[in-house]
Protein backbone atom coordinates (compact mmCIF):
# COMPACT_ATOMS: atom_id res chain seq x y z
CA UNK A 1 0.00 0.00 0.00
CA UNK A 2 2.62 2.26 0.90
CA UNK A 3 6.24 2.00 0.71
CA UNK A 4 8.83 3.10 3.02
CA UNK A 5 12.00 5.48 1.25
CA UNK A 6 14.26 7.54 3.96
CA UNK A 7 12.09 10.59 3.28
CA UNK A 8 8.79 9.23 4.53
CA UNK A 9 9.53 6.89 6.99
CA UNK A 10 8.00 9.06 9.92
CA UNK A 11 4.93 8.77 7.79
CA UNK A 12 5.36 5.56 7.48
CA UNK A 13 6.23 4.52 11.30
CA UNK A 14 2.35 6.72 11.72
CA UNK A 15 0.64 4.37 9.10
CA UNK A 16 2.00 1.01 10.68
CA UNK A 17 1.19 2.24 14.58
CA UNK A 18 -2.44 2.86 13.13
CA UNK A 19 -2.67 -0.26 11.58
CA UNK A 20 -1.13 -1.78 14.95
CA UNK A 21 -3.47 0.13 16.90
CA UNK A 22 -6.60 -1.03 14.85
CA UNK A 23 -5.58 -4.90 14.73
CA UNK A 24 -5.55 -4.58 18.60
CA UNK A 25 -8.78 -2.80 18.62
CA UNK A 26 -10.77 -5.56 16.87
CA UNK A 27 -8.36 -8.39 18.34
CA UNK A 28 -10.33 -6.85 21.96
CA UNK A 29 -13.86 -7.07 20.09
CA UNK A 30 -12.99 -11.01 19.61
CA UNK A 31 -11.20 -12.21 22.66
CA UNK A 32 -10.65 -9.17 25.70
CA UNK A 33 -14.23 -10.64 27.11
CA UNK A 34 -12.44 -14.26 27.60
CA UNK A 35 -12.39 -15.10 31.06
CA UNK A 36 -9.18 -13.50 32.75
CA UNK A 37 -8.99 -10.49 30.35
CA UNK A 38 -10.54 -8.10 33.31
CA UNK A 39 -7.22 -8.40 35.17
CA UNK A 40 -5.04 -8.20 32.48
CA UNK A 41 -4.75 -7.00 28.57
CA UNK A 42 -4.20 -10.31 26.29
CA UNK A 43 -0.56 -10.78 25.44
CA UNK A 44 -1.55 -10.03 21.63
CA UNK A 45 -3.58 -7.19 22.42
CA UNK A 46 -0.78 -5.76 24.56
CA UNK A 47 1.77 -6.79 21.53
CA UNK A 48 0.27 -4.83 18.77
CA UNK A 49 -0.17 -1.56 21.43
CA UNK A 50 3.52 -1.79 22.42
CA UNK A 51 4.08 -1.41 18.87
CA UNK A 52 1.75 1.47 17.88
CA UNK A 53 3.21 2.65 20.69
CA UNK A 54 6.90 2.64 19.91
CA UNK A 55 6.03 3.49 16.07
CA UNK A 56 4.22 6.60 17.45
CA UNK A 57 6.75 8.07 19.41
CA UNK A 58 9.40 7.40 16.97
CA UNK A 59 7.63 8.79 14.23
CA UNK A 60 7.31 11.66 16.19
CA UNK A 61 10.90 11.56 17.03
CA UNK A 62 11.43 11.42 13.53
CA UNK A 63 8.90 14.67 12.81
CA UNK A 64 11.57 16.29 14.88
CA UNK A 65 14.35 15.87 12.78
CA UNK A 66 15.42 13.70 14.80
CA UNK A 67 18.64 11.73 12.99
CA UNK A 68 16.95 7.82 12.44
CA UNK A 69 20.29 6.47 13.74
CA UNK A 70 19.17 7.71 16.81
CA UNK A 71 15.87 6.60 16.33
CA UNK A 72 16.72 3.28 15.73
CA UNK A 73 18.75 2.92 18.21
CA UNK A 74 16.08 3.22 21.37
CA UNK A 75 15.29 -0.45 20.25
CA UNK A 76 12.05 -1.06 22.14
CA UNK A 77 12.69 1.24 24.79
CA UNK A 78 9.69 3.11 24.93
CA UNK A 79 10.69 4.57 28.50
CA UNK A 80 13.82 6.12 26.56
CA UNK A 81 11.78 7.30 23.39
CA UNK A 82 9.12 9.21 25.65
CA UNK A 83 12.26 10.68 27.52
CA UNK A 84 13.26 11.84 24.27
CA UNK A 85 10.31 13.43 22.81
CA UNK A 86 9.50 15.27 25.66
CA UNK A 87 12.59 16.95 25.21
CA UNK A 88 11.66 17.55 22.05
CA UNK A 89 8.64 19.29 22.90
CA UNK A 90 6.32 16.21 23.80
CA UNK A 91 3.51 17.93 26.66
CA UNK A 92 5.32 16.29 30.53
CA UNK A 93 2.43 14.35 31.86
CA UNK A 94 0.52 13.82 28.42
CA UNK A 95 1.18 9.94 29.23
CA UNK A 96 0.55 7.50 32.14
CA UNK A 97 4.19 7.34 32.60
CA UNK A 98 3.43 3.92 34.73
CA UNK A 99 1.62 1.88 32.19
CA UNK A 100 4.02 2.90 29.44
CA UNK A 101 7.61 1.55 31.96
CA UNK A 102 5.28 -1.42 32.74
CA UNK A 103 4.45 -1.83 28.73
CA UNK A 104 7.98 -1.15 28.16
CA UNK A 105 9.52 -3.80 30.50
CA UNK A 106 7.59 -6.23 28.70
CA UNK A 107 8.07 -5.70 25.14
CA UNK A 108 11.88 -5.43 25.58
CA UNK A 109 12.37 -8.30 28.00
CA UNK A 110 10.17 -10.71 25.82
CA UNK A 111 7.96 -11.08 28.89
CA UNK A 112 4.93 -10.01 26.72
CA UNK A 113 5.70 -13.03 24.48
CA UNK A 114 5.20 -15.46 26.97
CA UNK A 115 2.66 -14.59 29.54
CA UNK A 116 5.23 -13.26 32.53
CA UNK A 117 4.50 -10.18 34.36
CA UNK A 118 6.64 -6.83 34.22
CA UNK A 119 9.35 -7.02 36.84
CA UNK A 120 7.35 -4.12 37.97
CA UNK A 121 5.03 -6.81 38.97
CA UNK A 122 2.34 -5.85 36.99
CA UNK A 123 0.17 -5.80 33.49
CA UNK A 124 -1.89 -3.38 32.06
CA UNK A 125 -5.72 -3.74 31.70
CA UNK A 126 -6.63 -2.83 28.21
CA UNK A 127 -8.43 0.54 29.56
CA UNK A 128 -5.69 2.11 29.92
CA UNK A 129 -3.22 0.60 27.71
CA UNK A 130 -5.77 1.61 24.92
CA UNK A 131 -5.87 5.14 26.30
CA UNK A 132 -1.96 5.49 26.28
CA UNK A 133 -1.96 4.15 22.67
CA UNK A 134 -4.57 7.07 21.65
CA UNK A 135 -2.00 9.46 22.78
CA UNK A 136 0.66 8.69 21.03
CA UNK A 137 -1.04 8.11 17.97
CA UNK A 138 -2.40 11.57 18.94
CA UNK A 139 1.19 12.73 19.67
CA UNK A 140 2.75 11.93 16.08
CA UNK A 141 -0.96 12.74 14.41
CA UNK A 142 -1.45 9.09 12.85
CA UNK A 143 -3.67 9.37 10.41
CA UNK A 144 -7.33 7.58 10.48
CA UNK A 145 -8.35 3.89 9.07
CA UNK A 146 -10.51 6.30 6.93
CA UNK A 147 -7.46 8.58 5.83
CA UNK A 148 -5.48 5.44 4.99
CA UNK A 149 -8.40 3.73 2.58
CA UNK A 150 -8.85 7.24 1.11
CA UNK A 151 -4.96 7.65 0.09
CA UNK A 152 -5.10 3.88 -0.89
CA UNK A 153 -8.34 5.17 -3.50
Amino acid sequence: MFSVEQGNRAEYYRYLARLNFAAAEEADRSIGNLPGYGFAAPPPIMTLCAHAIELSLKSYLLQKSVPESQVRALGHDLVHAWTLCKEYGAEEGLIDENILAIISDLLRSHRLRYGEESKLGKVPVYGSLQKLTRTCLALCDAPTLAEIVEAAE
